[in-house]
């Protein structure tokens, strides 16, 4: 099955996957990984359903930071999923929330502040406080710009990109500026970035100027699992997939979306027996605060199959 003339994650090779993962995690240990390790793991998105870090590892370490992002390769995520907002100045600034107070020492909205301003503040202590059982402290951490994830993750990073609702209109035009400076934008590898967005009309302005670009088109949790197959067919015209809450999707969900041509992403999946499940529904993606416990779940899973359904 084929999306936009992109195919669909193949199932054909996990077994060479996860054998390959089992032999160099018990020569080398997970904990030693950069990014072409992991590469190495997961040759391609291709290989099995995607493992996404949700703003990195956002469970392990503070998230939407380098750290988190970094930690996410280690434990052998495929890709790691970051938001953007926009600074007073129009720096792209790697953040989930469109407010500062929830995940740094400072206050108010981010585009109420220079990118200087923001680069001062803590995007770490927090973590600490909040998850005491960790024994890092991540006082050290900032928000990054993207400019500086894309740079500490380089060209063979695959990156998960969201651009917030309610940005300004140029904030497309700025993200895809940023990621050609990074050669990342080169048609020869399309899937190396995904960029989604609840707002379909930022996703069809980006698929105009690079219809290469795979694009997943977020949906809100209320809308989720009403789609009919004419929305199907509709977002089909201009994006590769969807992504929702996992608490509102089903089999028929997925089986739907795949007839469309369409993959489908879920989010965000931490519990094992939530992730079992989804890999049992052929889903195409998986994003997590996790990386590690779904990759563990994803070779126990593999590991129960008979050897020709590997």
């Amino acid at each position: 099955m084929t999306t936009n003339g992109k195919p669909l994650i193949s199932w054909g090779i996990k077994a060479i996957t996860w054998v390959a993962a089992g032999l160099l995690a018990a020569q080398t240990g997970w904990g030693h990984f950069g990014v072409a390790d992991a590469r190495a793991i997961y040759p391609s998105p291709a290989a099995s359903v995607e493992n996404i870090a949700h703003r990195g590892a956002s469970g392990h370490a503070p998230e939407s930071t380098l750290s988190a992002f970094r930690l996410a390769v280690r434990m052998g995520a495929d890709r790691v999923e970051l938001d953007v907002q926009q600074s007073r100045d129009g720096e792209l600034m790697t953040i989930h929330d469109s407010t500062l107070d929830r995940t740094t020492d400072g206050h108010g909205k981010v585009r109420e502040h220079d990118r200087a301003q923001l680069k001062r503040l803590d995007a770490g202590a927090w973590f600490k406080n909040k998850h005491p059982q960790h024994r890092i402290d991540y006082q050290d951490a900032r928000i990054p710009t993207l400019d500086e994830v894309l740079h500490s993750l380089g060209t063979e990073g695959r990156y998960c990109i969201e651009i917030k609702e309610g940005l300004p209109t140029n904030t497309a035009d700025q993200v895809l500026a940023t990621l050609s400076r990074h050669q990342l934008l080169q048609t020869q590898s399309p899937e190396q970035v995904i960029i989604q967005s609840f707002d379909p009309a930022v996703l069809k302005q980006i698929h105009q100027k690079h219809p290469e670009l795979t694009l997943i088109q977020l949906i809100h949790y209320r809308q989720a699992g009403s789609l009919s197959r004419g929305g199907l067919q509709r977002i089909a015209t201009y994006a590769d997939g969807i992504g929702f809450h996992h608490r509102r999707m089903e089999r028929e969900d997925i089986r739907r979306a795949h007839r469309e041509g369409l993959r489908i992403h879920a989010y965000t999946v931490n519990q094992k027996k939530k992730m079992r499940r989804l890999l049992d529904w052929d889903v195409d993606a998986i994003c997590t605060d996790f990386p590690d416990r779904l990759r563990e779940v994803k070779r126990e899973q593999l590991m129960d199959k008979p050897i020709s359904e590997r």
